[in-house]
């Protein structure tokens, strides 16, 4: 008799609390919230220096997108 029908079934998982639709949005949000906060952020740092502004605008935005990724993965996790 082959090995494999020897395995034990996969154990029961119970669905995420948060549906899977919900959840693929939040890279986005993070990304525009931080994104948004940084440049407001640049700007009362740097004033009108516009590669400032850019440059931050874009490194708050890459952060908001591993902030959201990151919470994303938390909230598919099944208990």
């Amino acid at each position: 008799m082959p090995q494999s029908r020897k395995r034990k079934g996969h154990a029961f998982q119970k669905p995420a609390d948060i549906p899977a639709t919900q959840r693929t949005k939040g890279r986005f949000l993070w990304a525009l919230l931080f994104g948004i906060f940084g440049l407001i952020m640049a700007w009362f740092g740097a004033g009108e220096n516009y590669i400032v502004l850019v440059v931050a605008a874009l490194g708050a935005c890459i952060i908001g997108y591993f902030v959201g990724k990151k919470m994303e993965q938390e909230a598919g996790k099944k208990n």
